[in-house]
């Protein structure tokens, strides 16, 4: 997800007439998209932001702002932390960040935007890509599960899902562009709706546009594999047989704490299905040791 934001991020200030750098010593804006999912990650991010503050001793008019979940989580909370840090822009806000960086031009002051928003899914950027094989598509933002253990929710908001005409054209982009491969990415992605265009829909609707080869997605959820999504993911070669799909324990009492809607039977279940329609799918995990 970090991956998809960053490349909407470049499109946006790209659309506005900046140019990306090759090296950090040759920029004049430096935006670290931040995750906070994972332990200790408020200190890793400051580390690294005080180590880009050492480039301001060659570079005074440099600025460094922090985008993506960590921003949203902690906020102002960053600047008192590390006043060097010119701007803090939330994951729903990056819309604004060519004005926003305007205003530190124009005010030398640091610019904040923390702001929701449940609409907002950048349909109209085309991103700045990474490579040339894959593809990332985000087809939903946001999560409803409220997991014991995840901030996402409160970070990223409640779930909302890309009109599926959207994704649909952003795909045949990326056929145009020479894309073969594209990943359609959602906290929860099987859990996709879109009026009645469900996850298996949706799907369907990618596997048919001419020009793609592979498809992958991540990450489901063991709740939401009914067998309609295994009749598509069967009946066409081009979805990879592959699912990253988090257990996070075996232990049902314990995903009962951590607030898991399945049994550790039921997803068993769920792999003994995948498997059994799909012969040689590589199934991948989370496990939370420790919880």
């Amino acid at each position: 997800m970090n991956r998809a934001d960053s490349e909407v991020i470049s499109g946006l200030l790209v659309r506005d007439g900046y140019r990306l750098a090759e090296t950090a010593e040759q920029a004049d804006v430096i935006l670290v998209n931040t995750c906070a999912i994972r332990e200790h990650a408020e200190q890793r991010v400051l580390s690294r932001m005080a180590e880009l503050n050492h480039l301001k001793s060659t570079h005074p008019g440099l600025i460094l702002g922090l985008c993506g979940c960590m921003s949203q989580h902690l906020g102002e909370k960053l600047m008192d932390k590390a006043p060097y840090i010119d701007l803090v822009a939330g994951p729903d806000t990056y819309r604004r960040l060519p004005e926003m960086l305007r205003s530190i031009d124009q005010k030398d002051d640091p610019a904040l935007d923390l702001t929701w928003d449940r609409v907002e899914h950048y349909l109209d950027i085309d991103p700045v890509r990474e490579t040339g094989v894959n593809g990332w598509v985000t087809i939903m933002r946001g999560c409803d599960k409220m997991c014991s253990f995840c901030i996402v929710p409160h970070v990223r908001g409640r779930e909302r899902s890309t009109p599926h005409e959207e994704i649909v054209r952003q795909v045949r982009r990326l056929v145009e562009e020479g894309y073969r491969e594209v990943t359609l990415l959602g906290q929860t992605v099987n859990k996709y709706q879109d009026g009645d265009v469900d996850f298996a829909a949706l799907l369907e609707m990618t596997a048919a546009v001419d020009g793609i080869e592979r498809i992958r997605f991540t990450s489901p959820h063991p709740s939401h594999f009914p067998d309609r999504l295994l009749d598509v993911m069967t009946r066409h070669p081009g979805i990879c047989p592959h699912t990253h799909l988090p257990l996070q324990s075996g232990s049902t009492s314990v995903l009962k704490r951590m607030r898991r809607d399945y049994t550790a039977e039921e997803y068993v279940d769920v792999v003994d299905r995948l498997r059994s329609r799909i012969p040689g799918i590589a199934v991948t995990t989370d496990v939370i040791v420790g919880f």
